[in-house]
């Protein structure tokens, strides 16, 4: 078979998407010269672009091609397996070497600017627009991390022990560290302290900025929802730092969008903030950078002037972006361990006036020398005030985090005989019905969502301010109990579960749209000014009254849009842990498949688990996929951490 044929085959059945097909058409027809092979690995390298991988890593690909492609896909028919050869048989007819040979020689990957992929350290094959990301992305940060603003040492001691005491934190450490140049990360668990580590941060900017201009300080986060959030958990910590800094009070505390912050531009991927147009900026705070893809991250640094400072926050444990890259998690790789060089200790030491730990002042370890020039502008906070590794929602999140399974297995055990809970483990608690329309469930499910059905049916009253709080009231009380799904599809998948709440919750309502309907909007809509991510209820304030749907925005407050206005939306009773980001939940309920699928990994479900706030229920039918979970991790193939890479 020739390599298109090969490729319409897997497409025709589902295995790849059409797009990847026509990507690999396009090199053929541009590349006649080249072989068959060019074109297969250019739809392969666009596959992976799908899955999240910006760069197709061919010495993966040739050790282990179907697991590396997760190829056959997991629902791949009886017939297609059959029908399509597997990746694996294909690579077997070449040598890695032969394969490295012809990326190299190929025209579509020779130096111009102008060719469509980029061949790199006879490794990885991008295409070309992403390895621009990237390089971008690479040189602009080294020289961030060069720019170090000139600071009195002697103040900024005297700041940091006013405002975190004499004692070492891992919080004053991160202060220091962020004043330090113009770029840092400071990364950390739920509850570790990193809004109140920022708002401190801001405290000690202004008291040493020497500018005669205020301070401009710019707030963002990827989602609406996590937006909203920075917001308010920002507004109330500055609320108790303004006795310190009269000059806080003057601080705009509303985070937005990095679309907004960017100015997006209607059919476009491309923003009015860029390098000819910058932003107006000393410092950039950007939360959940975990969500952040690498276009995304290749914008907002080109919209940056070289003189503002670039703070990421964001826990590097959880899920990747949806988009392509995995740019918190490559540049905090192994955070945990420090590797601060002997030049940055000791000034730590001198700035927060307390020796370091041992543990992260030691020299950078040899198989770690690739990021360890992002290691000297990171700090790792380490203990949570929500949580408490040794208890509960804590102690589950640490040991998927940690991939251990002996507790782990001990505990679904004790779960599954009926054990009572020690008291510490009060708040979790794992259920493995046969199927997901169990009793157990359904009354589970019911008892969340009683709040929400409660004043739901208690009509609005007054005028339409009256209407506005009890909207926003709702959108509070449902926000209190979320369904999150690993999967899309099957029983226990998000489409399936949505229906089955739906007909427990209003088993009368035959119509797509009722009262009390949530939705979730699934992409950016300029139009109506709504975002992927953004949650909004159907509501009928009165019997004479159009239905619409009630959204919360930070600037408008309660927006009413006719559902005839919406064009990308989707029920939202349960939503994926992807779509979760961001967001926090009093009760979380974290539903697993049936069976073991690729995209189960142990940060999907320390990500799931991390959402709810104070009660969390795990629900999977067979215990066997959540040790199996736990035991996989995802690695996104990316050359942000790779030292003086040219192309081949």
């Amino acid at each position: 078979m020739h390599a298109m044929q090969v490729l319409r085959l897997w497409q025709q059945h589902g295995w790849i998407r059409a797009l990847d097909v026509q990507f690999a058409q396009f090199i053929a027809s541009n590349s006649p010269q080249d072989t068959d092979w060019v074109a297969l690995l250019a739809g392969l390298a666009s596959h992976q672009l799908g899955r999240g991988h910006p760069c197709l890593d061919v010495t993966l690909l040739h050790h282990d091609s179907d697991n590396y492609l997760q190829l056959p896909p997991e629902f791949a028919s009886a017939e297609s397996l059959q029908l399509c050869p597997r990746p694996q048989q294909l690579m077997a007819s070449l040598s890695l070497v032969e394969l490295q040979q012809t990326l190299a020689s190929a025209q579509a990957t020779r130096k111009a600017d102008h060719a469509p992929l980029a061949w790199v350290a006879h490794e990885r094959l991008y295409l070309r627009r992403y390895w621009r990301y990237e390089q971008a992305i690479k040189s602009d940060l080294a020289r961030r991390m060069q720019r170090q603003p000139q600071r009195d040492s002697d103040k900024l001691r005297r700041v940091l022990q006013q405002l975190f005491g004499t004692s070492f934190s891992w919080q004053k450490l991160a202060c220091a560290m962020a004043v330090r140049s113009g770029f840092s990360i400071i990364t950390g668990g739920p509850g570790t302290g990193k809004t109140y580590t920022v708002v401190r941060l801001l405290a000690t900017l202004f008291q040493l900025h020497k500018g005669h201009q205020p301070l401009q300080v710019k707030l963002a986060a990827p989602t609406g929802k996590a937006a909203a959030r920075m917001t308010e958990s920002i507004s109330k910590e500055l609320a108790a730092m303004i006795k310190f800094d009269s000059r806080l009070a003057d601080l705009d505390a509303s985070a937005v969008t990095l679309h907004r912050l960017l100015g997006s531009q209607p059919q476009s991927r491309f923003f009015k903030r860029n390098a000819a147009n910058p932003l107006l900026a000393d410092v950039v705070i950007v939360d959940e950078a975990s969500m952040i893809d690498i276009e995304m991250m290749a914008a907002l640094l080109d919209a940056l002037p070289a003189h503002t400072s670039l703070i990421l926050l964001g826990d590097k444990d959880q899920l990747a972006s949806v988009g392509a890259g995995a740019i918190l998690g490559q540049l905090c790789r192994d955070a945990e361990l420090g590797n601060y060089n002997a030049e940055l200790v000791q000034w730590l030491q001198q700035v927060t006036a307390q020796p370091l730990p041992s543990s992260v002042s030691a020299q950078p370890q040899q198989n770690l020398l690739a990021s360890a020039q992002y290691h000297q502008h990171t700090v790792m906070l380490r203990e949570s005030r929500r949580f408490d590794a040794e208890q509960g929602i804590g102690k589950l999140a640490a040991e998927i985090n940690q991939q251990r399974t002996d507790w782990l297995s001990q505990w679904l055990q004790q779960q599954q005989s009926g054990q009572p809970s020690a008291p510490q483990f009060a708040n979790i608690r794992f259920l493995s019905p046969p199927q997901w329309h169990s009793a157990s469930v359904r009354q589970l499910v019911q008892q969340g969502m009683q709040g929400f059905l409660q004043l739901l049916a208690a009509p609005a009253t007054g005028d339409s301010q009256g209407h506005d709080d009890w909207a926003r009231a709702l959108l509070h009380q449902f926000s209190q109990f979320q369904v999150l799904t690993a999967v899309n599809h099957g029983e226990w998948g998000m489409h399936h579960l949505n229906q089955v709440i739906k007909s427990w919750l209003h088993p009368q309502q035959d119509s797509s749209w009722y009262h009390g309907r949530p939705i979730m909007v699934t992409r950016n809509d300029y139009n109506s000014d709504l975002r992927n991510g953004d949650i909004g209820i159907a509501l009928q304030v009165s019997e004479q009254a159009p239905l619409r749907v009630a959204f919360f925005d930070q600037h408008q407050g309660i927006r009413w849009l006719l559902p005839s206005r919406l064009s990308h939306y989707e029920t939202v009773y349960a939503m994926t842990v992807h779509k979760s980001q961001g967001s926090e939940f009093t009760h979380t309920l974290v539903v697993l498949p049936e069976y073991d699928t690729p995209v189960l990994s142990k940060e999907l479900l320390y990500t799931g688990v991390t959402r709810a706030r104070e009660q969390l229920t795990l629900i999977a039918a067979k215990p066997e996929v959540i040790i199996r979970t736990v035991q996989k991790r995802v690695d996104r193939v990316g050359g942000l951490i790779a030292d003086g890479e040219e192309q081949s």
